[in-house]
């Protein structure tokens, strides 16, 4: 039996997994178009019960009953209706489901914390409510956006009902559901109207703990590793890159913070490490949608490897993030030791650097199941990337029948040399960014150390501008410390 230590993850607060649940409505808008539209709107009920769950828990101003709970109410009567039309069909996506379940999560988190029982005429601060308020509209913010992502969902299923009449199967059609859910849409746009994002400004944010990165970061090695080598799916694969993409932009935003407090000198940040670690963003990014595209709907991973990922990037966000902006330099440098983050930062590009060879290996070898329809949609661009004329792959074909019903399908040997390319380049742009590092010794103590208040001007690099516009927009996990009330720690 082995005695080795069970790798352990830092336990969100219900304030990061409110935002654990907004970033996956913002992924789950992204991917819209691509989606099964009433499959989403039968997990959409389950959204809305968790939402509500949650908002029942928050204190509020007033405690009389119904006050202040309108909004929510009408929400759960009309996701009741919606799921009555939807179809009996079994299919459920399982990126809505999961934003239910994290709103579940954090209404039975502050459940157990017990603050629901306080008692008296003014039990709540006004910092609480402010703190309360701006969770709330967190909420809501969240339920618009993913009713906006069904919405798309929809336009796209109602596409293919009007163009193949072997699909109109359903009492109510794709399109009457779409309006259906474009009301409730303008119901929670109605709440954050003028609030959001003004209301976060009222969120609090516990203060950072030194441990949590290197903690994180040891956790996610274990659990990515475990998933890659025992577990391989495209969905694994998916989850791992994601992680190691978002994980990696707020990396370089760190590396800044060491030069800020003279721990790493500006000549290696600008000549050596960011040239390195930009590539190694860039290549982490293609790797993420290159597999999120050929992940079926009904592929899964570890839900610890999931929790593992979250915990990277929000370890990380902690000092990266105020409560409605990026933190400063200044901020970051006050917020964490540089030497302990020093060594954190060398021991990330470590990991990253072994986590990218198991990765490329999976991508090379294991036996992965992905989907049909887009499997196909590679295979016949491939000559279309290779130039006008070519000739298609020998044998590079998907069989009509599994792209019309989205099976899944084991990795075509035609898109298989893509696959292991894009695993090679993320785990060559991982060692190359972990070299880079080595030149930065935890111990300098002669850089130039820049007068608080200011921050050395950045070099405006196209790639990285946009590997952070897509980051602070949701593509990928984000979150930050919220509600003094509900800190599991």
């Amino acid at each position: 039996m082995s005695r080795r230590r069970q790798p352990t993850i830092y336990p969100p607060s219900a304030g990061e997994l409110m935002d654990r649940a907004n970033v996956r409505a913002r992924d789950l808008l992204y991917e819209a178009p691509h989606r099964d539209g009433r499959a989403m709107l039968r997990a959409w009920g389950e959204v809305v019960e968790g939402a509500s769950e949650l908002w029942h828990q928050l204190p509020q101003r007033s405690d009389l009953p119904g006050s202040g709970r309108q909004v929510i109410d009408q929400l759960e009567r009309s996701a009741r209706t919606l799921h009555r039309s939807a179809g009996g069909a079994i299919d459920v996506d399982p990126t809505v489901r999961e934003i239910g379940q994290l709103f579940t999560e954090a209404a039975v988190l502050i459940n157990r914390s017990g603050v629901s029982d306080r008692r008296g005429p003014n039990r709540w601060t006004d910092a609480q409510l402010r703190d309360s308020f701006a969770a709330r509209v967190n909420i809501m913010h969240t339920l618009y956006v993913a009713s906006h992502a069904v919405s798309v969902g929809l336009a796209k299923t109602a596409s293919e009902e009007q163009g193949d009449p072997r699909v109109r199967v359903h009492r109510v059609t794709a399109e009457e559901l779409r309006h259906q859910v474009l009301g409730i849409e303008q119901i929670t746009h109605s709440y954050i109207d003028g609030h959001y994002p003004q209301a976060l400004v009222g969120r609090h944010r516990e203060p950072t703990d030194d441990t949590r990165i290197p903690g994180a970061i040891a956790s996610w090695d274990i659990h990515a590793q475990r998933a890659l080598t025992r577990e391989p799916t495209t969905h694994a694969m998916t989850r791992v890159a994601g992680a190691a993409f978002s994980a990696s932009v707020h990396v370089h935003a760190l590396w800044r913070a060491a030069v800020q407090t003279g721990h790493v000198h500006p000549r290696t940040l600008d000549n050596e490490i960011s040239p390195a670690l930009e590539t190694m963003i860039e290549k982490w990014g293609e790797a993420h949608t290159y597999f999120q595209q050929l992940t079926t709907p009904h592929d899964s991973s570890p839900l610890a490897l999931s929790k593992a990922g979250w915990e990277l990037v929000d370890s990380m966000r902690e000092v990266t993030a105020t409560r409605r902006m990026p933190a400063s330099v200044q901020d970051m440098s006050d917020r964490v030791n540089g030497e302990s983050l020093v060594k954190s930062l060398h021991r990330f590009h470590a990991t990253m650097s072994g986590v990218a060879g198991v990765f490329h290996e999976a991508a090379r070898n294991a036996p992965l199941l992905v989907d049909a329809r887009a499997a196909n949609d590679i295979v016949r661009a491939a000559p279309e990337d290779n130039g006008p004329g070519t000739p298609p792959v020998q044998d590079a074909t998907v069989a009509p029948r599994d792209v019309l019903h989205r099976r899944a399908i084991p990795l075509p040997r035609a898109i298989r040399g893509h696959a292991e390319e894009v695993g090679r380049q993320a785990a060559v742009a991982s060692r190359a960014a972990l070299r880079s590092t080595l030149a930065a010794s935890d111990g300098v103590r002669d850089a130039k150390v820049l007068p608080v208040g200011r921050s050395r001007p950045e070099k405006s690099i196209p790639r990285l501008a946009a590997a952070r516009t897509r980051e602070q927009q949701g593509a990928t996990p984000r979150s930050m410390n919220v509600a003094p009330l509900y800190q599991s720690r």
